[in-house]
């Protein structure tokens, strides 16, 4: 693999695997080093939950999904995406997006421009530290070099309440 030209990859194959816990990951498709710093491409596998509400100050993201349903909220808006859906995420709208099904999300995120990768890589060690099914502590979150960028604003999504 050459990373100053083209390069592919196969089902399967990453760059880097990121274990998120619960048996989520992120898997590294493209980074800035291979983009010179235009856009980092993963992809996500969600078996449940998802990040708070959080927004991006410099970066646009947009997601697709693969397989399964991934629910979202974008500025008040929330609603559910299934299997070839699309998500346009941009910068400062608070957002956020969750697996609330049994059945585990896959989906292909591309954002522009690069450098989430090592807030990611850093979330992945707080996160480690954490108990199964406890949610992250947003102060916790909001302190992760890169948050300042990337700002906890809210709570993840969960089920609504029946009834």
């Amino acid at each position: 693999m050459r990373f100053n030209a083209g390069y592919s990859l196969q089902q399967g194959d990453a760059l880097e695997t990121l274990d998120m816990g619960g048996g989520s990951t992120i898997s590294l498709k493209v980074t800035g080093q291979q983009s010179h710093g235009l856009m980092t491409v993963l992809e996500g596998k969600v078996h449940e939950g998802g990040p708070p509400l959080h927004l991006h100050d410099a970066e646009d993201e947009v997601v697709i999904v693969l397989d399964g349903e991934l629910d979202f909220q974008v500025g008040s808006e929330r609603d559910r995406l299934t299997a070839g859906g699309i998500l346009w995420l941009p910068r400062k709208i608070p957002h956020a997006v969750a697996n609330l099904q049994e059945k585990p999300c896959r989906f292909i995120t591309i954002i522009t421009p690069s450098g989430i990768e090592g807030f990611f890589r850093e979330q992945r060690d707080y996160l480690a530290t954490l108990p199964p099914h406890a949610l992250p502590d947003p102060t916790v979150l909001n302190s992760i070099t890169g948050a300042e960028r990337r700002p906890v604003v809210g709570p993840p999504l969960t089920r609504p309440s029946p009834g």
